[in-house]
C-alpha cells in the first residue's frame, strides 16, 4: 500500500491545497519541470546539439522575460477590474489580496529565474559545452524553469477570468441587494 493510499482522502487533499502541495501537485510543475529535465538531454548526448544550444538559451532567456512581462500586465488588469465590493470580502479572507496574486508572484519568480539562468547559462556555454553534465544542468534547468513558468501562465490566465467574474458577480449582487433595500425604505 502506498503512503497516499494509507492517508485518509481528506489529508491528501489537505496537502494538495497546502502551500508546497498546491505548487508540487499542479500539472505546470509536474509535467514542465521533467519535460524540461529531458530537454536536457539532447545537449548532453549529441554535440550537434550542443552547438546551437547558446542560441537556444538565449531565446529561452527572452520567453521567459515575455512571460514575466505577460504575468505583471495580468496582474495589473486584476487589480484594476476588482470591484470595491469583491476587495472588501477579500480583505475579510486569511490570505486577502496577497492570496489572489501569490500565483502570479510564482510564476514571475519561476519565469525570472528562467530568463537569468538562460542568459548565464548562453554566457557560460563556451565553457561548459565540453563538459557533458554541465551541458545537461545549464540547458535543463533554464528550459524546466520556462516550461514550469509557461504551464503557470496558462493557469493564471485562466484564475484572472475567473477572478473577474466573481468580482462582476459579487458586484451585481450587492447592487441587488442596495436595491431591494432602497426599496424597502
Amino acid at each position: 500500500m502506498t503512503p497516499a493510499a494509507s492517508q485518509p482522502a481528506g489529508k491528501e487533499r489537505a496537502w494538495r491545497y497546502s502551500r508546497v502541495g498546491s505548487i508540487v501537485a499542479s500539472p505546470d510543475f509536474y509535467v514542465g519541470v521533467p519535460v524540461g529535465v529531458a530537454c536536457g538531454l539532447i545537449p548532453a548526448f549529441s554535440l550537434a546539439a550542443a552547438a546551437a544550444t547558446q542560441t537556444v538559451l538565449l531565446g529561452v532567456s527572452a520567453v521567459a522575460g515575455a512571460l514575466v512581462a505577460l504575468v505583471l500586465t495580468a496582474v495589473t488588469v486584476l487589480v484594476a477590474v476588482i470591484t470595491p465590493t469583491f476587495a472588501k470580502m477579500l480583505d475579510k479572507t486569511p490570505s486577502g489580496l496577497a492570496g489572489i496574486l501569490r500565483p502570479y508572484h510564482w510564476v514571475m519568480r519561476i519565469s525570472a529565474a528562467s530568463c537569468g539562468l538562460g542568459v548565464i547559462s548562453a554566457l557560460a556555454w563556451p565553457a561548459m559545452q565540453a563538459i557533458g553534465i554541465l551541458r545537461f544542468v545549464g540547458t535543463s534547468i533554464p528550459i524546466a524553469l520556462l516550461l514550469w513558468g509557461l504551464g503557470g501562465c496558462l493557469q493564471i490566465i485562466n484564475l484572472t477570468g475567473k477572478t473577474i467574474n466573481q468580482s462582476r458577480r459579487i458586484e451585481q449582487i450587492d447592487e441587488r441587494s442596495r436595491a431591494l433595500k432602497t426599496a424597502q425604505n
